[in-house]
């Protein structure tokens, strides 16, 4: 029958918004462009937490630049085919407009240049310029993002190399609860907190992962928080080589990384470090697989953090190869790890 209405408007409202509720990004797109009430009851939802698939950022930019834009709560790009020019990063132009914007993910490669197809570098250059828009450096009345409580990029070269960490005020975003970084090669400088930054943002999770870390640099950057509850280091020594430069190696001992702990000896609950000697395309940073859960080596530093639960991968074999230090001190080496 014509202007007969569909059958599933005929369920129960509340069931209904539970349908919506469960369905994905994808699934909910179709459901809004079956029939105006249903586009109705799905809009919010489809612009509440926006999964944006390839090649569909340049229509969402479009879309919000006029309506939805206070809808948006998550936002999601994945560009996971590395036989797709496509960026991320494309989404960021409109990324300030999304005044109650919770969390960002953006995930996939880039050029270090752009090409006939993507504006990759330029469209890198528009991420770090609102990245420094969303913290302290930017005064208070035109700061943007101010909702921002969770951030993940997952970044890496197109030709397999890290990918740099341009500007240290990714670690100083003050309302940011949760920061991941994955795929970056982390020196010295990124990590540079002025004094006036130190202790001034509340972030509560820090994970540094498949990545270069310097230690030098994490130990800066862990002085902008103001009480630490998570830290998770990835170390990923393939990606010291870079054809523009090499990073340098860390140099240090157990004492100075407990030492930049201490700041966090309150607050701070679990610690997890890894080290990645391979490339490994199966890595899904499930530390636990291959690292010592509360090795008996670390225990004495350990008793110094009170809430401390877990120190994942901290034995001595572990920590010796990220810190560069090549063993524990002699008074260290007196606890068995049992590995």
């Amino acid at each position: 029958m014509i202007n007969e209405m569909p059958m599933i408007l005929a369920l129960p409202y509340e069931l209904l918004v539970s349908l919506v509720e469960y369905l994905d990004g994808p699934s909910r797109a179709a459901l809004a462009r079956t029939c105006h009430a249903l586009n109705f009851l799905t809009t919010p939802h489809l612009y509440e937490s926006a999964d944006i698939q390839l090649g569909k950022s340049n229509e969402f930019v479009r879309t919000v630049e006029t309506k939805y834009a206070d809808l948006v709560r998550h936002v999601t790009v994945a560009v996971q085919h590395w036989d797709v020019d496509i960026s991320p990063c494309r989404v960021v132009p409109c990324l300030e407009k999304l005044e109650n914007m919770q969390s960002l993910t953006l995930v996939g490669g880039y050029w270090m240049w752009d090409t006939e197809d993507e504006n990759w570098d330029t469209l890198e250059g528009y991420l770090w310029d609102y990245l420094e828009k969303a913290s302290l450096k930017q005064p208070v009345e035109s700061r943007v993002s101010t909702n921002l409580r969770s951030l993940t990029l997952d970044r890496s070269e197109r030709n397999g190399q890290a990918a740099f960490i341009h500007y240290s005020h990714i670690f100083i975003i003050p309302q940011l609860h949760n920061l991941t970084l994955r795929g970056f090669m982390l020196e010295e400088e990124d990590g540079e907190i002025d004094l006036q930054y130190e202790r001034q943002t509340e972030l509560q999770s820090l994970r540094i992962e498949n990545s270069f870390v310097n230690f030098p640099a994490l130990k800066k950057a862990l002085r902008a928080p103001r009480a630490l509850r998570f830290l998770s280091i990835s170390h990923a020594e393939r990606f010291w080589h870079h054809e523009l430069k090499n990073a340098e190696y860390n140099r240090a001992t157990v004492a100075e990384f407990v030492e930049a702990l201490f700041l966090h000896r309150d607050t701070l609950e679990e610690i997890q470090v890894k080290v990645d000697h391979i490339y490994d395309n199966h890595d899904n940073y499930d530390m636990e697989c291959n690292s010592t859960i509360n090795a008996p080596s670390f225990h004495k530093h350990a008793a110094q953090f009170p809430v401390l639960k877990r120190w994942i991968g901290c034995d001595r074999t572990t920590l010796a190869e990220y810190l560069g230090s090549g063993e524990f001190s002699s008074s260290d080496s007196s606890d068995e790890d049992g590995e």
